[in-house]
This record gives structure tokens, C-alpha cells and sequence, in this order.
């Protein structure tokens, strides 16, 4: 039966109809919300791996590339728990920055090294974690911190602006600047005790 509406005829068929292209595109934007998530969370697996893959990575790797690039971009933001940082608060100190999120086994494999080096460099080199938001929140972050102990600063990475201004798409990946601050290294997968101490005495000696 017909309904009239401000004085428009509308039938039954076309009420049907609207619906209809209604729920298709209700289904359409579930489908797409769907996908995007599945990507999210394929990447960030791809992107981490296991803890054996991040391992034969860096053995074979030699642990990444060198990088020349000049100055590196600034890193700043407020810490969860030492107030706020910035590259300019460290001048004329090297500065570690390491790229994490907690549901990362190889980042979590990795942080009692790094730990162990800040308490052994922290007075000469500045430390910087930076927490990857998206899988994780930054109340997830602050609880992984405490739960392994880690006491040196750690950010998060609010709208991925460091993450992208490094070019960092793999994690855990830690990154070297020198007392001038230019990139001097960047390690991609874990870093070890070893590996850490002899990144960091020939950033000193530099």
C-alpha cells in the first residue's frame, strides 16, 4: 500500500528498497572495519615476528645498516614518568631511542639489556623509549614498563609522529646518535648486552 508524505506517494517497494541499500552499506563498512583491523594486527605480527626470527635478523644482519643522514629529527613528548624530553635537554650527549610496543615478545625479550645498559651508561648517554600506540595503549605501556622494572624514560608515540619521522616500520629497532645528534646507527630486531655496550662506548669514544 502507497504512504503519502508531505504530499509524496511512496510505495512499499521503494520503503523495501531503502532499506535494503541501508544494511548493504551497513555490512560494507563492518566488512572494511574488519579488513583494517585484520592489517593492523598483520602488520604489527609481521612487523615484530618471534623472538628467533628477530634473533637470526640480527646475527645475519649484523644487527642493520649504518646510516648517514645529518642531524636526526627531534624527539619530543611527555614521558610517563620523568616530566618531558626533548633532544635539546641531552646536548652534546649521545642518545639512544628504541622503538617498542608490549604485546612484542622480541621487545620484551630485549628490555632487561637495555635496562641493564642505562644503568651503566645512563649518566653519559641519554635514553629514550618510545612506545608504538595502536595494539597497545600507553596504560598497557606504563604496566609493561613496571612489570620488567624498566626505569629509564619512556614516551608514547602519540599519532606516530617519531616512528614516522625515523622511518621506523620494524619492531623492536633502537637507533644510535651521536654527540651531535646525527643517526649514526640503526639496529633492527633485538639488541643484546653485548651488542648495546659496543654501540654505545663507540658513540663515547667518537
Amino acid at each position: 500500500m502507497p504512504i503519502t508524505i508531505i504530499g509524496k506517494t511512496i510505495s512499499m517497494d521503494h520503503i523495501s528498497n531503502m532499506t535494503t541499500t541501508t544494511s548493504n552499506r551497513k555490512r560494507t563498512l563492518n566488512r572494511l572495519w574488519l579488513l583494517t583491523l585484520i592489517g593492523i594486527v598483520a602488520i604489527a605480527a609481521v612487523a615484530c615476528g618471534s623472538d628467533d626470527d628477530a634473533k637470526s635478523i640480527a646475527e645475519v644482519a649484523a644487527g642493520g645498516s649504518n646510516v648517514e643522514v645529518g642531524t636526526a629529527p627531534d624527539v619530543t613528548g611527555e614521558t610517563f614518568t620523568h616530566g618531558d624530553f626533548s633532544l635539546d635537554q641531552h646536548e652534546g650527549k649521545p642518545v639512544l631511542i628504541n622503538f617498542w610496543f608490549p604485546s612484542c615478545p622480541p621487545c620484551r625479550a630485549e628490555m632487561p639489556d637495555l635496562q641493564a645498559a642505562y644503568e651503566k651508561y645512563g649518566d653519559d648517554v641519554a635514553f629514550i623509549g618510545v612506545q608504538q600506540l595502536g595494539l597497545d595503549s600507553g596504560a598497557n605501556g606504563q604496566a609493561f614498563l613496571r612489570e620488567l622494572g624498566v626505569d629509564y624514560p619512556n614516551m608514547p608515540d602519540l599519532k606516530s609522529t617519531v616512528q614516522f619521522e625515523y622511518e621506523v616500520f620494524s619492531f623492536p629497532s633502537t637507533i644510535f646518535l651521536d654527540k651531535n645528534h646525527n643517526i649514526a646507527r640503526k639496529w633492527t630486531g633485538i639488541i643484546g648486552e653485548e651488542q648495546l655496550g659496543e654501540q654505545l662506548d663507540a658513540l663515547l669514544a667518537g
